[in-house]
């Protein structure tokens, strides 16, 4: 073995050092659903959320947006379907999730229940969560 031959085995050698056992795109991954509140939509009536209730469909995602300059509630969470405002998490239930989307995390809502005979602020039921993944391990 000539000294080239030598120097390609042993930095080959040492590059397979820093190579992960497993690499994280082949591990399979398990995601969990971890559930805060299942609130109704409130405000419904107020925003885009009669005109579009025919429209809605259960387990349909919705995107949440905090609005800190709210000046009713500092810890407003604006609820949308697309670019429509379909109303807010409710006051009483929005402190914990405005403090973890403040953090960063993404925070999601999906559509769990639609009573159109129900009073209006009392149609849309969702739930609002997080996903946390995890390696899964066998």
């Amino acid at each position: 073995m000539n000294r080239i031959d030598f120097l390609k085995q042993l930095v080959l050698g040492c590059t397979l050092l820093f190579v992960p056992k497993h690499s994280s795109e082949n591990t399979p991954r398990e995601t969990r659903e971890i559930k805060f509140i299942t609130p109704y939509i409130a405000g419904f009536q107020y925003y885009q959320g009669l005109e579009l209730e025919q429209r809605l469909k259960e387990n349909e995602t919705l995107s949440l947006k905090r609005e800190p300059q709210n000046r009713h509630d500092y810890n407003a969470i604006e609820v949308f379907r697309g670019d429509h405002k379909l109303g807010y998490i409710p006051r009483a239930e929005n402190k914990l999730i405005a403090r973890v989307m403040d953090q960063g995390m993404t925070v999601k809502a999906s559509i769990t229940r639609i009573d159109p005979e129900a009073i209006a602020n009392r149609r849309v039921k969702m739930k609002v969560f997080y996903e946390m993944v995890q390696d899964f391990k066998s």
